[in-house]
């Protein structure tokens, strides 16, 4: 094979390999998310959503989290029916404040089901930067960092970008996704902790 060193890159075919990449890189996590649960990825991605909002009296309302699934509120409605016909949620009043809300929580069926979608999502990235020594792990987040901003929108566009993320291993300060358009990201009091804890890496 040739070196890489010697050779010049097309725009077209460098955009083609990172595509190429991420496309597999989403199915790859895809598969592992859903064969851990048996649920649709869009389930998984609410699963996550709900689990990684919900604090005290905060939680997701249905507009909200179609607004973050970027799905339609028809769906995003018959998807929490089913969710809750197999108890991994329930509809709850909201806070105090506005207790004529509606609001989506996680059962103690549907932590743990949280968790099992997180574990399975990292052991996918962990066996991929597992490859990478010290160096490439810092190169390859500058380059994240450089290339967000021209693949996320400001504003609510995140929370589809991240609708998979693990917040509890996520450095949010220094986010790619957060620096990309700090205007929009305010810091968590404190650090999100997943109530069915797991080992961290």
């Amino acid at each position: 094979m040739d070196d890489l060193n010697e050779l010049n890159f097309s725009d077209l075919f460098v955009g083609n390999a990172i595509g190429a990449f991420s496309r597999a890189l989403c199915d790859r996590m895809d598969q592992a998310v859903t064969s851990a649960t048996k649920l649709s990825c869009s389930a998984c991605y609410a699963i996550v959503q709900i689990g990684s909002e919900e604090d005290g009296d905060e939680a997701l309302s249905i507009e909200k989290l179609r607004s973050m699934l970027n799905l339609e509120h028809s769906t995003v409605v018959r998807m929490i029916d089913r969710l809750q016909d197999q108890e991994l949620v329930i509809r709850a009043r909201g806070s105090s404040s506005d207790q004529r809300q509606v609001v989506i929580r996680l059962t103690d069926a549907g932590e743990k089901c949280f968790s099992k979608i997180l574990d399975a999502r990292r052991g996918v990235l962990n066996g991929m930067v597992g490859a990478l020594d010290a160096n490439e792990k810092k190169t390859i987040i500058e380059l994240i960092g450089k290339l967000t901003p021209h693949v996320v929108h400001p504003g609510d566009d995140q929370h589809v970008v991240c609708r998979l993320c693990d917040l509890e291993v996520c450095r949010q300060e220094i986010c790619p996704v957060n620096r990309a358009f700090p205007e929009y990201f305010e810091l968590p009091s404190k650090p999100f902790q997943r109530t069915c804890s797991s080992a961290k890496s």
